[in-house]
């Protein structure tokens, strides 16, 4: 909010209760999570993972402070009285497709981050584990902006067109 507030950044993408309510946000979209794993993965027969199966094997994480074990993943777990046994935490979650083609790892990760992905097996979690909505949000400063506005509806309508935001 303070890098907004001072000019530093135009526009953020963030979840609607990380939104401050004195700026500005617009839902771009609302987001699903798939269980994924490679082609040729022992795992990959087909039919969707057991939570016995799914709990067995070694996955792979994305936490946005880094080195973090525990995501909303394991918080679905815990309500089943299970756990999965995280060996990898990375803080980008744009390499977990090629750290999953290279391994016998499992990770569970929205399914626009895979949509389309060459060397990949997707389906459903064999659990509930919650979705999230992202939203873009701005500063009143820039709400009446022409070029500011023209930059919202470009990312709304590829996010809306492609879903690939």
């Amino acid at each position: 909010q303070t890098q907004l507030e001072r000019g530093q950044i135009s526009l953020a993408l963030l979840s609607p209760e990380n939104t401050p309510p004195d700026l500005h946000a617009r839902v771009l979209y609302h987001e699903r999570y798939v269980c994924v794993l490679r082609q040729g993965h022992p795992a990959a027969t087909g039919r969707k993972l057991t939570l016995e199966q799914f709990c067995t094997l070694d996955h792979a994480l994305g936490s946005y402070e880094g080195g973090g074990f525990h995501g909303v993943t394991d918080e679905a777990l815990e309500k089943l009285g299970r756990r999965r046994n995280v060996t990898v935490s990375v803080k980008s979650f744009l390499i977990l497709p090629d750290i999953l083609r290279a391994s016998d790892m499992v990770a569970i990760l929205p399914s626009r981050l895979v949509a389309g992905q060459d060397g990949l097996v997707v389906s459903e979690p064999p659990l509930d584990v919650p979705g999230f909505t992202n939203t873009a949000v701005w500063h009143a400063r820039t709400h009446n902006d022409p070029a500011h506005r023209w930059l919202r509806e470009l990312l709304v309508r590829s996010c809306a067109e492609t879903q690939a935001c």
